[in-house]
């Protein structure tokens, strides 16, 4: 049975449409108005789906009305039944998605006419309505994997500019500009998994997705997915550079603390979503690099990364910590490298002293001191060994840019 709404001001025509209706055994009369104020809180309240409906009352027109009632009612038929023979008012109305136009007074052939199509009109709008709610439940249900299937093939570069904004757009993908790209990859740790436990690359990729997402969080918003090797890819937004880095560093600190795992990530930065391949080829390219490194390079390129703000930072501190010999480590580090391990300590401290001045408030001696540099002069003379300018004039340039 359907619902039925009838607004008009004059209690006659409520009563004879009333009347008229109830001899279709599929329409209830659900509630009678004789105002558009009320005809309102009445459809908000009973949900009708046919609204027969006068242009002519009090407080809220017929036509303002219907105008209210998008957002409250889905897949509802409108019957305007007016004494108002005037074309600019049925074009409104059919502007408005009003289903039929009757004029006063209504005869019984032309308003059951009217009605037999309205509840035709019902039947499709329901089966609509039950098909587009299924089909929301099974996107809903299933986003997570087409998500994962979208980005994957975004990612590999699969998709024309329309189509990644078409498929943005239905999923409900917000990416920001410029973004960064987060590829962590993880391999199982047996020597910290006990006894009874059991992880694959599965289930370490599913914790790990959970850990980023919140540490990612307030760079929001955050997409991720696996990549067709496994790897967790994060994308968020890469600003402040700083902290974007930082929050990479805490990642792979938290993976390896919390799960048995080893983790290699790369991170690369994006301005454009139409060069987002390309970043991300750039992001695995990197991976790919640091995977194929020696473990002891690895350890040593952390500990560096790690400790970069300690002043007192050596080689030798590396080399107690990995119980290699200094040569071997110092060798091996070029080798694998190309530069030595005091100059990718200096690239270190540089890189993330960049970061810090993009903030105006600090002062140099406070940047120096947070890269590791117990001079402010010493740390003048190796940024611009590095960069070719100094701090100063690399502040001055930025700001210019």
């Amino acid at each position: 049975m359907y619902k039925a709404l009838i607004a008009d001001d004059e209690e006659i025509i409520r009563s004879g449409l009333s009347r008229l209706l109830a001899r279709d055994p599929d329409f209830e009369v659900a509630a009678l108005a004789e105002d558009g104020e009320q005809a309102l809180e009445l459809a908000a309240e009973r949900l009708p789906d046919l609204l027969l409906v006068d242009i002519n009352m009090p407080f809220l027109n017929g036509l303002e009305f219907i105008e209210r009632l998008e957002g409250v009612l889905r897949g509802a038929v409108i019957i305007v039944i007016t004494g108002y023979d005037d074309f600019s008012y049925a074009q409104q109305a059919l502007r408005l998605g009003v289903f039929d136009y009757l004029l006063k007074p209504v005869m019984e052939d032309a308003f059951y006419d009217a009605v037999g199509r309205a509840k035709q009109q019902l039947q499709t709008n329901r089966r609509q309505v039950k098909y587009l709610d299924w089909a929301r439940m099974q996107l809903e249900k299933n986003r997570s994997s087409l998500v994962a299937a979208f980005l994957d093939g975004w990612l590999e570069g699969r998709y024309s500019e329309p189509e990644v904004a078409e498929q943005l757009g239905y999923l409900g993908i917000s990416i920001p500009e410029p973004y960064g790209v987060t590829v962590a990859h993880l391999s199982v740790n047996e020597g910290k998994t006990m006894v009874g436990q059991e992880w694959d690359e599965n289930l370490l990729y599913y914790a790990a997705e959970n850990i980023a997402r919140e540490l990612f969080e307030p760079l929001g918003p955050v997409t991720s997915c696996k990549n067709a090797s496994g790897d967790l890819v994060v994308l968020s937004s890469c600003l402040p550079a700083a902290r974007w880095s930082a929050t990479a560093r805490e990642l792979r600190e938290l993976l390896e603390e919390h799960l048995p795992a080893q983790a290699v990530l790369s991170q690369v930065p994006g301005d454009r979503l139409a060069g987002l391949p390309e970043a991300y080829d750039d992001a695995m390219e990197l991976l790919e690099q640091r995977e194929k490194c020696p473990q002891s390079v690895l350890e040593a390129r952390r500990y560096i990364e790690e400790r970069y703000a300690d002043p007192c930072l050596s080689l030798q501190g590396a080399v107690d910590r990995l119980h290699l010999s200094p040569q071997h480590l110092s060798r091996l580090f070029r080798h694998e490298t190309g530069v030595t391990f005091v100059d990718y300590l200096s690239r270190v401290r540089i890189r993330r002293a960049v970061e810090l001045l993009a903030d105006g408030e600090l002062k140099m001696y406070e940047i120096a001191e947070r890269v590791g540099y117990s001079s402010q002069h010493y740390f003048s003379s190796a940024f611009k060994k590095v960069l070719g300018v100094s701090p100063m004039e690399y502040r001055r340039g930025g700001a210019a840019r």
